[in-house]
């Protein structure tokens, strides 16, 4: 864990994601962080965190370890609450739960004009392209390359390209 992001969210791969597309990730994102590709040093740093992360998810017994340690942080952080993990089952529904929320987990945008087409889908629902530009550029740069983010990929290059990608 480098910061506050876990080296799944450097490398911008599920938890489950296998060795295979870890490398392909990881091969990916040193095409462009390289000092050969980009010598500043915004990109050296992220490079450094990339392979740090990549040297831990790519060995069996340190992501093993790596995971360990994140459910632990992560059952310390909840205390004795309870957490609906991932394979729990999804609540039972009843006439009196609350609506569904027009935003996804990233909460309501933030405030100021939306630049750009709003998505009604996943963690950024209800934002736009370029406030989530603003936010979160790597995962503006996910949805670019993903089948879901096809429809969006030039709006997506125009937004990245004003930022010197």
């Amino acid at each position: 864990m480098i910061g506050r992001k876990t080296y799944y969210q450097i490398l911008m791969v599920d938890p489950s994601a296998d060795q295979d597309i870890i490398a392909v990730v990881h091969r990916r994102l040193a095409q462009r962080y390289h000092p050969d590709m980009d010598p500043s040093e915004e990109a050296r740093q992220r490079m450094t965190e990339v392979n740090q992360a990549y040297d831990v998810l790519r060995n069996t017994e340190r992501r093993a370890r790596y995971d360990r340690e994140l459910a632990a942080r992560r059952d310390r952080r909840t205390g004795d609450r309870y957490v609906r993990r991932p394979t729990d089952p999804p609540p039972m529904s009843t006439s009196m739960s609350a609506p569904e929320s027009p935003y996804g987990e990233a909460g309501p945008p933030p405030r100021g004009v939306a630049r750009g087409s709003v998505l009604d889908f996943g963690r950024y629902k209800g934002w736009s392209l370029g406030q989530i530009a603003t936010h979160d550029p790597d995962w503006l740069e996910w949805l670019e390359r993903s089948p879901t983010g096809r429809q969006y990929r030039a709006e997506i290059a125009t937004l990245l390209a004003g930022r010197g990608r």
